[in-house]
């Protein structure tokens, strides 16, 4: 489910897309023109032939957020730290590896996990004929091993051999041989009982390193491999099985991964520059230098063959001239550590410990500055505030001493939190559970040195024939939040947005109260795309859906979420307001997440 900007988007960059492959059929492939990186919870692939010194072409990206729903919620934990992304199977699917202890397969345009593994202490893979996986296993109480998999059984070890300090695997299908990399021995292996069920590895002969710590192990055509330790690089002859000092790299230590195409003379390397990561890519013949955030701490880079999909628009793409991210969800309070009855059938586990995964794929998806979020109970937050915390957010609330449901959270490299302030509603009878609540914040963005406050709320929820005296309450509660913003703008002058839970329509007394005072709904605001969905559906203990629930087709009618902008200086404007509809969110939470994109 994509609405219209991400339609319009998406076309774009299709656009974008087809018109480079045309240019680029008329030229020669290039190897090394796609790479791809890893490290910690994710996976890049860069279009290295259009990155420039301050300019990374990023094509695709992925999260370990991604697994959500496709494999076993414990095993996320297993792949938190990627250190291997190896393109397969024609370049059309990624075996990734990690130092947490798994291995997963990826297929690259799906985005799918195809299979997965918990393998202790993972550092390389390789596809096997008959569908099966290879895996190099480095210092681990359960680990310095080889052990094989077949992707149809998951989890499922087949055979196992002992490998101390695995770090390489690659299997030649010319010479139908597996070899596997140590700490100073190359192995070379053979396939027996391979239609079997018990298939095995026939060691037939060892050869030691020219030194210790054998780390890199990548083909350099059908009849050499590279291999690197920590004393240098190294080009292995398949047929004289030497080792000769790799000539473009002689000297250099610590390589952590090392390409080579011996057609072309290029080589795509990376070199420990920060403990066991860096965040650069270097290439020879030509020389380049790809950098990246310091904050993804790269560890792996591997060569995509060429690019065989078509990639769908990044989630975290920004319109052209934003500079602030904010995001706003009602995340759905559901404490109980019961299935729901009526799940049950779904197959789908609302418990928080799994839709943690969920609202934390949400932000690391789309990346934005500051996370709003309603109905946040202790309970959610002993299992996504961790997440979030991996990510990179602080609770702005989490010293303040009391329970907030209403929190914001913020990236410290990005802003800089100057102030906050939590407001429980009063009288108890119209804050159900004390959950009803406005939390107002100042900041100060990093990079523009401009001041903006961001006030997340929850207004009472129920309906006037419901309850007589509703509607004034949450008339009341605005104008309670009205009176904070003006305490703020008489302080510091600034940009104010006001968002979250409502549970009233635009045509509301309490939402009038804004609109007269020169709150501006973002969607109208925007200049780019202002989306005009209602942002609600049916998620509840009885299970979960697509349809609306609320009476009205638009945001003015239907909605009761908000976002506005007030007191905004000339230069500073809402570009985009999206509601998030991926079909992953729906079981998430009953709302629709949601963003603004601005410049200040």
């Amino acid at each position: 489910m994509i609405n219209r900007f991400y339609s319009l988007l998406a076309a774009v960059v299709l656009a974008a897309f087809v018109c480079g492959c045309s240019d680029k059929a008329a030229e020669e492939k290039v190897w090394g023109d796609y790479v791809v990186a890893c490290g910690d919870k994710d996976v890049y692939i860069v279009d290295a032939s259009k990155s420039t010194d301050d300019s990374l072409a990023v094509i695709w990206h992925w999260n370990v957020f991604e697994s959500y729903g496709q494999i076993p919620d414990d095993y996320r934990h297993w792949i938190r730290v990627l250190d291997d992304c190896k393109p397969v199977n024609g370049g059309k699917q990624l075996l990734l590896t990690s130092s947490a202890n798994g291995t997963l397969l990826l297929d690259i345009a799906t985005r799918k996990c195809l299979f997965y593994a918990r393998t202790p202490m993972s550092h390389s893979a390789d596809v096997l004929p008959g569908n099966r996986i290879a895996v190099a296993n480095s210092t681990n109480k359960k680990g310095n091993s080889l052990e094989i998999y077949d992707i149809a059984r998951p989890d499922v070890c087949v055979w196992k051999d002992s490998l101390y300090f695995g770090h390489g695997v690659v299997w030649s299908e010319k010479y139908q041989k597996l070899y596997a990399l140590g700490f100073q021995e190359l192995r070379r292996y053979s396939l027996k009982d391979w239609e079997s069920a018990s298939p095995s590895l026939v060691l037939e002969e060892t050869l030691p390193l020219p030194g210790g710590g054998g780390h890199e192990l990548s083909a350099a055509g059908e009849d050499a491999f590279i291999v690197t330790n920590h004393g240098g690089a190294y080009l292995f002859d398949i047929h004289s099985k030497t080792f000769t000092p790799f000539g473009p790299l002689e000297g250099v230590k610590n390589v952590k991964s090392l390409n080579y195409d011996p057609a072309s003379g290029r080589v795509v390397y990376t070199v420990a520059e920060t403990s066991w990561w860096t965040s650069h890519i270097y290439m020879k013949s030509p020389d380049k230098t790809l950098s990246f955030d310091p904050k993804w701490r790269l560890y792996k880079v591997r060569v995509l063959p060429e690019l065989t999909f078509t990639p769908e628009p990044d989630p975290a793409l920004r319109a052209e001239g934003t500079n602030l991210r904010i995001f706003d969800d009602n995340i759905w309070q559901y404490d109980s550590e019961t299935i729901p009855e009526k799940w049950l059938p779904l197959g789908i586990d609302p418990r928080d410990s799994v839709r943690s995964i969920g609202f934390a794929k949400l932000v690391a998806d789309h990346k934005p500055d500051i996370v709003t979020l309603q109905e946040y109970s202790s309970h959610m937050d002993g299992h996504l505030a961790p997440k979030l915390r991996e990510l990179g957010f602080t609770n702005a609330c989490e010293k303040d001493g009391s329970w907030n449901f209403t929190p914001v959270f913020y990236d410290s490299t990005a802003v800089e939190l100057l102030k906050v302030r939590y407001n429980l509603y009063t009288p108890p009878q119209f804050s159900n559970s004390g959950t009803k609540s406005f939390t107002s914040t100042v900041f100060r963005h990093r990079g523009t040195g401009k001041v903006f406050a961001v006030l997340n709320t929850h207004l009472w929820w129920k309906s006037e024939e419901n309850q007589p005296g509703s509607t004034m309450a949450r008339a009341s509660q605005i104008r309670l939040m009205m009176a904070e913003a003006e305490i703020i703008k008489a302080e510091y002058d600034c940009t104010v947005f006001l968002m979250g839970d409502m549970n009233c329509e635009e045509d509301s007394i309490p939402i009038q109260q804004l609109i007269n005072e020169g709150y501006v709904p973002c969607y109208k605001a925007a200049t780019v795309f202002g989306d005009d969905h209602n942002g609600h559906h049916v998620c509840s203990a009885s299970g979960f859906s697509a349809e609306s629930h609320r009476k009205g087709p638009d945001r003015a009618t239907g909605a009761l979420d908000h976002f506005f902008i007030h007191n905004a200086p000339a230069g500073t404007e809402v570009l985009v307001y999206r509601c998030i509809m991926d079909d992953y969110t729906l079981p998430l939470t009953d709302h629709y997440p949601n963003y603004v994109d601005v410049k200040l």
